[in-house]
């Protein structure tokens, strides 16, 4: 009985010790680490004794921990740790309100996975190279990548699965993002402004599941031989690529050209004044779809759409006033170019757009645009017509000060304006979901006014200070009927 009894109890102990080393990681909290050009790598990497590289951040750091660069200018690094989840990255962050200058190449080594780089500025001939195999779900966002003018660097490379490129500035090198390397899957490139390139702005190559959404595109290939399209989903034949959203204009070869198979091709904006331009929406392929886009052009040539017979098209608007019978033109596999006096489709226009601005590239409506309510199910046409799309340049900012802040010690203020007062909710929630806190505010009210500044003391709404982290802030304005988000650092 006795050695039945201690059997027992030799269990029961064993399975809490290994239900306890189990429970052991989820515990552990992530580090946060500083670097500034007055540290040391011999320093411990806190915020009063910071290191004095991102290199040395690189060969600590382990997935969940961030490290915040202040201001000043340091050599390039590599990314070589994994994180696990969109939850767990690896997290290389400028320290807020700062912009620190990567003179160098940010190189992304194989099998560096859920990594995030924000609020950069690269400089110089080089760029952000993600190219190496089994380098997926990294984020690259809010960075200025600026290249030497001549066409040398200052782009995104990247192979992959599932990387996200968001609210970047590139411009001055040669392409701005393009791929290389092994197969690509599920990129999706967000609100960028890309903008004087040598090459393409966006150039995707042979990849699938891509999307490009809401990005601004213009002067690519501007008075060079080198050839260069606003927006390239082309050669290798790419699948299921989504194009929306987008303002493109100035480019030297083409403004949008898609080809491959089940493509989207859906509120886009694409404009050129130029006469050079060789097409400005150029669609070619199978199972494709263009609803809801303004295409603008002058001169003579090329039309503003070059589409297969059997593309799924409707609801655009092509316009050249110095050609206006002549805007459309498809091809088939079996004949010789067809022409029409516009876009397929019983509702598609070939009229003015009438944008606000043409010469000064405002290509928002006028109020008596043919364009506006013309679009499928009576939204407006084009870019500005795109369900909750703001372009970059016009985006509303979420900022919080201090970030990070000392929860249950200090507040951090949450600054954020609105277009009009609105009924608003604050929700802050953990990364990995769980909520922590909530407020709601009445139409003008601190909160719900045009401009607002609500402080948040890192308590939960059981009044307990929450844990060193990163945190999501995300308020709803019910009048806009959208979301802004801002993510919050805590640490003690």
């Amino acid at each position: 009985m006795s050695v039945s009894k201690n059997f027992i109890k030799y269990c029961f102990v064993f399975s809490l010790a290994l239900m306890i080393s189990l429970w052991i990681p989820a515990l552990v909290q992530a580090n946060i680490y500083y670097v500034a050009t007055d540290g040391n790598n011999n320093n411990l990497g806190t915020e009063t004794a910071p290191w004095a590289s991102v290199d040395k951040a690189a060969d600590t750091m382990e997935a969940g921990d961030t490290v915040y660069v202040k201001q000043g200018t340091y050599s390039g690094f590599a990314v070589h740790t994994a994180g696990t989840s969109f939850d767990n990255m690896v997290s290389y962050l400028a320290y807020p309100g700062d912009t620190p200058v990567i003179d160098g190449q940010i190189y992304f080594a194989t099998g560096a996975s859920y990594n995030r780089i924000d609020g950069f500025k690269n400089i110089g001939d080089k760029s952000i190279n993600m190219e190496a195999s089994n380098a997926d779900h990294n984020i690259i966002s809010n960075c200025k990548i600026i290249g030497d003018g001549n066409g040398s660097g200052g782009g995104i490379a990247y192979s992959g699965i599932g990387n996200i490129f968001e609210g970047n500035e590139i411009c001055y090198g040669g392409h701005g993002l393009h791929p290389g390397g092994g197969a690509v899957d599920g990129t999706i490139i967000k609100d960028n402004i890309i903008h004087d390139l040598i090459g393409h702005g966006i150039a995707a190559v042979g990849g699938k599941n891509e999307k490009a959404i809401g990005n601004i595109v213009y002067n690519c290939s501007k008075g060079t031989s080198v050839g260069g399209t606003g927006i390239f989903f082309g050669t290798g034949q790419p699948e299921n690529v989504r194009v929306e959203g987008n303002i493109v204009w100035g480019n030297e070869t083409a403004e949008i050209q898609v080809e491959g198979t089940n493509a989207k091709i859906i509120h886009n904006t694409a404009v050129t004044t130029n006469g050079s331009v060789y097409r400005t929406y150029y669609i070619l392929g199978s199972n494709l779809m263009a609803k809801n886009n303004i295409g603008y052009r002058t001169g003579v040539g090329e039309q503003v759409v070059l589409l297969p017979k059997d593309a799924i098209t409707d609801y655009n608007c092509w316009f050249n006033p110095e050609e206006p019978k002549c805007i459309s033109r498809y091809y088939d596999s079996m004949t010789l170019p067809q022409y029409q006096t516009y876009g397929q489709g019983t509702h598609s226009i070939s009229q003015d757009p009438k944008f606000v601005n043409l010469a000064g590239n405002d290509f928002h409506l006028q109020p008596d645009s043919p364009c506006i309510g013309a679009g499928e199910n009576g939204v407006d046409m084009g870019a500005y017509g795109y369900r909750g799309y703001r372009p970059p340049s016009e985006e509303q900012k979420v900022l919080n000060r201090p970030n990070p802040f000392r929860a249950g010690k200090e507040e951090t203020l949450i600054e954020y304006n609105l277009n009009q007062p609105s009924n608003v909710t604050i929700t802050i929630y953990d990364l990995v979901g769980q909520e922590v806190w909530h407020k709601s505010y009445e139409a003008g009210e601190n909160g719900g006014r045009e401009d607002n500044s609500v402080p948040w003391d890192g308590r939960n709404l059981s009044g307990r200070v929450v844990a060193n982290g990163g945190y999501i802030c995300r308020i709803w304005v019910q009048r806009e009927n959208k979301y802004m988000l801002r993510k919050i650092a805590v640490v003690k």
